[in-house]
């Protein structure tokens, strides 16, 4: 019976210990399977972002897939990506060497992007991206910055010979035609020194955007090397610069008008359109503020197509909810803007695009004997003619040159300026010249248009030289848009306005 109950005991004993190892087994296995399944995700988590990271540093020659050219749009691509990359390399540099920092900035690329794509726009700058990448190999480092700006990191062999020819390598790269769009480039490219011209990559850029800006100064597709002598000097114009780019890119430019009337009925019968910056700090600025380094960087003729086509649209809406009539709209274009190839077709082609006559526009030339040796200027005049646009000239010439000139002058339209108004108001030594010009122009049915108006006795004197049609402070500054339109649609003035005054 003893015996039984040992035996008895001895099984459940044994029976309690299989129970219990079978409990910890399947708490082990549940553990590890919680365990793995944490560590799975962890593993794939670090995959996945390994994967993003090879992605991003991949080499744009191994791929054409649109995913990878919208990757080069990416912020984190175009800015501290590359900084980075070149800061890395300067700690990797041995003691002693020498490498060259070359900023790119495309000319005139805003005129590229106009009529393209976003998917053009982003094969242009990934074709552009694999040429760099290509030029400088295996001892370089290269990529997009910006809309319009590369940056071309060269870390091998380094001497005065070697810097000019591989800037002048990479203008010829950007040069070369691209197919996508029919597209042909130029650029300003600026170059400068490590460690002379800064230690890191930011200061580099910092300096060569200085040689940048001076090789634009020049006439842009070319080289300029940076030196200390150019902070002094080019410093201050440099920052404005970028931000008048920074400006264009947000859109923040816009049109202000001004009447030209008609004294003797009172009628206004064109508005001139002057560009104005909406300075995010400083509000409506005018051209004073910025025109004369958009001038010399060139970035000005970016205004020529963009500033007709807002003008254009501006007026077909105006001509759908007012009765504007034959009323002209004038546009300012500089001898920089008559140099761009074609530019004539490409306003007549906006004109045609808002289904208006070209003679509802008239192109104001300011220097005109400025440009008159320009060939390609000159063409542009004659082919504006041929579309129908109206040219009206405000340059007389540093002699009065267009005395003998008015008969063959390619403009309808002569205007005086507000220096030659005064000049008249004053009697001074030029009003002899002054009254043979108003002649000739009147002889050769030309109208003329005197500006800068701003009291009655302006008014007075400069109709009584046969002059009817003005504009100026008198009759309003330059509008809004907005205010412009109530302008339009209920006129000031009428036949009366002036009869006192010209009387």
């Amino acid at each position: 019976m003893n015996l039984i109950k040992l035996f008895a005991a001895a099984n459940a004993a044994e029976a309690f210990e299989l129970v219990t190892a079978a409990v910890l087994v399947i708490i082990t296995i549940v553990a590890l399977f919680f365990l793995y399944r944490n560590l799975s995700k962890e593993i794939s988590e670090y995959r996945r972002n390994r994967d993003a990271m090879r992605k991003r540093d991949e080499d744009s020659e191994n791929s054409d897939s649109e995913e990878d050219e919208l990757d080069l749009d990416s912020k984190e691509f175009k800015d501290m990506h590359l900084f980075n990359q070149i800061n890395a390399s300067i700690e990797r540099s041995p003691e002693g060497s020498l490498s060259a920092l070359y900023s790119i900035d495309l000319d005139d690329f805003k005129n590229v992007c106009e009529d393209k794509s976003e998917k053009d726009i982003a094969k242009i700058k990934n074709e552009l991206t694999k040429r760099l990448k290509k030029f400088g190999g295996k001892h370089s480092i290269s990529g997009l910055l910006d809309d319009d700006s590369f940056l071309f990191y060269y870390f091998g062999q380094i001497d005065a010979e070697s810097l000019s020819e591989m800037g002048e390598g990479l203008l010829k790269i950007i040069r070369e035609p691209i197919k996508t769009g029919n597209v042909n480039l130029t650029a300003s490219v600026g170059v400068c020194i490590f460690p002379y011209d800064g230690i890191n990559a930011e200061r580099l850029f910092k300096n060569a955007q200085i040689a940048v800006y001076v090789a634009k100064k020049t006439g842009k597709n070319q080289l300029h090397m940076y030196s200390e002598d150019l902070i002094d000097s080019e410093q201050y114009n440099t920052k404005y610069y970028q931000e008048i780019k920074k400006s264009i890119s947000k859109d923040e430019f816009l049109l202000y008008y001004q009447t030209i009337v008609d004294v003797k009925t009172g009628k206004i019968i064109g508005l001139e359109s002057l560009l104005r910056w909406n300075h995010p700090d400083k509000g409506i600025l005018p051209p004073s503020k910025f025109i004369n380094v958009m001038e010399l960087t060139g970035d000005i003729t970016w205004f020529g197509t963009w500033g007709f086509e807002k003008t254009v649209k501006q007026y077909k809406d105006w001509v759908t909810k007012t009765r504007i009539g034959d009323l002209f709209i004038s546009t300012n274009l500089s001898p920089k803007q008559l140099e761009v190839e074609n530019l004539a077709k490409q306003f007549f082609d906006i004109t045609k695009k808002f289904g208006l006559s070209p003679e509802m526009f008239c192109l104001e030339i300011n220097d005109y004997y400025a440009m008159e040796s320009s060939k390609k200027a000159v063409q542009n005049l004659v082919n504006f003619r041929k579309y129908g646009f109206r040219i009206s000239i405000d340059d007389l010439g540093p002699n009065f040159e267009i005395v003998a000139d008015m008969g063959r002058i390619p403009a309808g339209i002569v205007k005086i300026s507000r220096n030659n108004v005064l000049h008249i108001m004053d009697d001074g030594a030029n009003t002899g010249f002054m009254k043979r010009v108003i002649k000739e122009a009147k002889d050769k049915s030309k109208i003329i248009v005197a500006e800068g108006l701003e009291n009655e006795e302006m008014i007075k004197k400069i109709y009584d030289l046969g002059i009817r049609f003005m504009q100026g402070y008198y009759f309003n500054q330059p509008k809004s848009v907005i205010e412009i339109e109530k302008m339009i649609m209920k006129s000031p003035w009428n036949m009366s306005s002036f009869q006192n005054i010209i009387e």
